[in-house]
């Protein structure tokens, strides 16, 4: 029996194929997607086929810039490449203890594999390979990146699987590196120059070597990362006494002392700001998508913003060169 908002749902990740609608981003009359496929994308490409020369315009990437015509023109001209059809797109869920949380509609590791799932049904549908490295203290899955809906019901498929082990064992198999350094690690060696890669995860287990992992992933690579969060994690209870446990240790939590709940504000915003900082220091995407919002809903407004700072930090660095 599948319980709703605990359990992943099968049926409920295969339905999301009909709201890739949702994800359409713009901004400017232009297409900003990060989902671009076979498109001509402001966003870091493969870029295999050069197209052709053009006058700069506001929100090009100036990465792109040709420099001889620049010079030649007197006026900044940028280089166009068609990029590879079928590009990579990678998927890191985090199904850590931490993950299997939730107490607004879902836990964050279903809301993590619903966002994938969607993803990855637009990701096929513009064309490109899905893959995937799932992780959890149970274990984890590899997939190498295949093209076709095979590749996104593989997906959704071995999500559900591991979810199941990983709710069953919770902490067993634990050792001294965290499963999202881990799976830092295993994507790294899988992963080619210009693949898309989202990085779903409540960033619990973020330590130094994953700072350094995701920040080596986004030099090469379209890298988003999408933090899942319960409002109970950032907002207390009202005063009160409760009994908070991790599983296997339990202890009470007073929240009617105001050092007490200013304290368990700070370590959800800390948790919050230390990746995000780390995706803004390294020109990363980063959003944050509550367990009470429609997905689809969350991830096409994440989408925005993201391609939004792109759009600005790609102006704003032409500015200050201009």
């Amino acid at each position: 029996m599948t319980l709703p908002g605990i359990d992943i749902d099968v049926k409920e990740l295969i339905g999301l194929r009909h709201q890739v609608g949702a994800l359409e981003v713009t901004s400017r009359k232009r297409a900003l997607s990060l989902l671009a496929g076979g498109q001509l994308s402001p966003f870091k490409g493969r870029g295999i086929d050069f197209e052709e020369v053009r006058r700069y315009q506001a929100g090009d990437d100036v990465r792109h810039m040709d420099w001889r015509v620049t010079a030649r023109t007197g006026h900044p001209h940028l280089k166009l490449f068609r990029e590879e059809r079928e590009r990579p797109v990678l998927f890191l869920v985090d199904f850590s203890v931490s993950m299997l949380f939730g107490t607004k509609v879902a836990f964050k590791s279903v809301v993590a594999a619903q966002a994938s799932a969607l993803l990855a049904w637009v990701s096929m549908k513009k064309g490109d390979r899905v893959g995937a490295v799932l992780c959890s203290e149970s274990g984890h899955q590899e997939l190498r990146p295949a093209g076709g809906r095979g590749s996104v019901l593989r997906l959704i498929h071995t999500m559900s699987a591991l979810h199941t082990v990983a709710r069953s064992t919770g902490k067993q198999g634990l050792n001294s590196e965290s499963p999202l350094s881990s799976a830092l690690k295993r994507i790294i060696r899988i992963t080619r120059p210009g693949s898309q890669i989202f990085l779903v995860s409540d960033f619990a287990g973020l330590d130094a070597q994953c700072e350094s992992a995701i920040a080596r992933l986004g030099v090469h690579n379209e890298l988003v990362c999408i933090m899942p969060f319960d409002s109970l994690e950032a907002t207390p209870p009202p005063p009160g006494m409760y009994k908070v446990s991790d599983g296997i240790r339990s202890t009470w939590l007073d929240t009617g002392h105001d050092q007490t709940v200013a304290k368990y504000r700070q370590q959800f915003q800390e948790r919050q700001n230390k990746i995000q900082t780390l995706c803004l220091k390294s020109g990363l995407g980063f959003f944050t998508l509550a367990t009470n919002q429609f997905v689809p809903d969350g991830v096409r407004d994440g989408l925005r913003q993201v391609s939004a700072r792109r759009w600005y930090h790609h102006a704003g660095t032409y500015s200050k060169m201009g």
